[in-house]
């Protein structure tokens, strides 16, 4: 897979976690966490990926856009996803680390940190 091509995959499994209610079956999306993943969650929390998939199963809809999404390759096997969730509350400044494991890309770590309504929002990679 190139890199434009990760990209476009990344971003979609990215927005499927996202926007778990509109998924038509919510448990596929169990299979996109690693089972050694992590969040750091921007309310500062830490969940283990059994809780991840407990709160996709269960959230209600909050719709969110994805903003400024860039993908830097840290290995042929690991990707590193950079973006910004805008929702109608707040933005927030979110970070993926992505393996490629048992031939399909995984997601091992996230963290999300809400920004300020007026904080500078980069338009290109820092």
């Amino acid at each position: 897979m190139n890199d434009p091509e990760l990209q476009q995959h990344l971003y979609t499994l990215e927005e499927r976690l996202l926007n778990p209610d509109r998924e038509s079956d919510r448990s596929a999306l169990a299979n996109l966490l690693a089972f050694d993943y992590q969040e750091f969650c921007s309310s500062g929390r830490i969940f283990s990926r059994d809780q991840t998939v407990h709160a996709l199963f269960t959230s209600a809809p909050h719709p969110a856009i994805i903003a400024f999404f860039y993908v830097s390759r840290l290995a042929p096997e690991v990707a590193h996803a950079t973006y910004h969730s805008v929702t109608e509350h707040a933005t927030t400044h979110r970070s993926s680390l992505w393996i490629f494991r048992d031939q399909r890309w995984q997601l091992f770590f996230h963290q999300g940190t809400i920004a300020h309504h007026n904080a500078i929002i980069h338009t290109t990679p820092i």
